[in-house]
């Protein structure tokens, strides 16, 4: 039998035939010799391995194959270091452009409202120096156009305030407590709110007021007042003469005077049975006056069957048929049994008998509708 020794040193069928290996075939170990480099001088050489093998010790940089850049191209480790720079500087720019978004931010948030409370203005209060200095200012005069006085913030007298000339204000005036004047004169619009006047409050212009006017002591007015809506007495109501179209009372109407109407003079003519050659006369209005006839020629039959006499046409008809009271004036007038005929537009005065040729006859009337 073979030892294991010899078994590793009997060769191969093509080295004991003493035949070289064939071209194509080729070995790693050959590869790896082909491709080594000479060994060097300066380069140790390893001691074999336990198994035979021989360590090859390359040279220092040995196997890294290297590339020659070119001439005016950057290395790659210079594109990196660029690329390092270029870097920074746009975390730079973005941590600032953040920065300042966080504080635009901020301010925002934080800033001041519109409504905040104002503090209290600085005061200054003028000694007696002060105003000895202003009384030389403006000397005993008060100051000229060319002397001016400007104070440019809000300003607090706590006491009198004397003006010996006009007063001009530009913007409003504002008055907390009561206001004592002389005389106000307001040459435009003027807006008052409770205004007490205790002397004489003379209008030259038209006086407007928008809401009910309260006059506790009463009113005087020596020119037209002129009322376009409803007006509302509590007491009693005097006046020289009151002129109205429609006077409506709901309750008493007390006269301590005399009753007097006036008005148009109605139209008259001479009723059918007047006579030939009457005539007739008439003097009042459509509420009250007095109409006469003087007859004529009267016929039998108007002196035992009567007939009418006078016929009034007023002189502006009444809505509907009025009341018309009939008073005779003298003795032929009241032995007439007389009657009245009434419309609208008009009314007659007639007798049932009784009625005599060239007679007259008056009678006063009352119409109310």
């Amino acid at each position: 039998m073979m030892s294991e020794e010899d078994t590793a040193k009997t060769p191969e069928p093509a080295d004991a035939a003493g035949s070289s290996p064939s071209p194509d075939v080729t070995s790693p170990a050959a590869d790896a010799e082909a491709e080594a480099p000479p060994a060097s001088g300066n380069v140790p050489q390893a001691e074999p391995l336990s198994d035979g093998t021989v360590p090859t010790v390359l040279d220092p940089g040995a196997g890294i194959p290297t590339t020659a850049v070119a001439k005016g191209r950057a290395s790659l480790t210079a594109v990196y270091r660029r690329a390092d720079i270029i870097t920074t500087l746009v975390t730079f720019i973005v941590a600032i452009v953040a920065a300042g978004v966080v504080l635009g931010g901020y301010l925002y948030l934080t800033r001041p409202s519109k409504q905040a409370a104002v503090s209290a203005p600085k005061v200054t209060t003028l000694d007696q120096k002060d105003l000895e200095k202003l009384g030389t200012f403006f000397g005993s005069t008060g100051g000229g156009s060319s002397q001016v006085l400007t104070i440019s913030s809000s300003t607090l007298f706590t006491n009198r305030v004397a003006i010996n000339n006009d007063l001009k204000v530009t913007g409003g005036v504002s008055v907390a407590g009561s206001t004592n004047l002389g005389d106000l004169t307001v040459d435009k619009t003027s807006t008052l709110g409770v205004t007490n006047v205790r002397a004489a409050l003379n209008v030259a212009g038209p006086l407007t007021l928008q809401s009910p006017a309260l006059l506790n002591g009463g009113a005087s007015a020596k020119g037209d007042l002129s009322a376009s809506g409803n007006g509302t007495f509590g007491g009693s109501l005097s006046a020289g003469i009151i002129n109205t179209r429609d006077l409506a009372v709901t309750g008493n109407l007390n006269l301590s005077g005399h009753l007097i109407v006036n008005g148009s003079r109605p139209g008259i003519s001479l009723g059918s049975e007047a006579g030939g050659g009457a005539s007739t006369n008439i003097d009042g209005n459509d509420s009250a006056g007095t109409v006469s006839v003087n007859t004529g020629s009267v016929s039998f039959g108007a002196t035992t069957n009567g007939g009418l006499l006078i016929n009034v046409i007023f002189h502006t008809a009444y809505g509907r048929v009025p009341r018309v009271l009939i008073t005779p004036i003298g003795q032929s007038s009241g032995a007439l049994p007389y009657y009245v005929q009434r419309t609208a537009t008009g009314f007659t005065i007639g007798a049932a008998s009784g009625i005599h040729s060239n007679t007259g006859y008056a009678f006063d009337y009352w119409v109310i509708q």
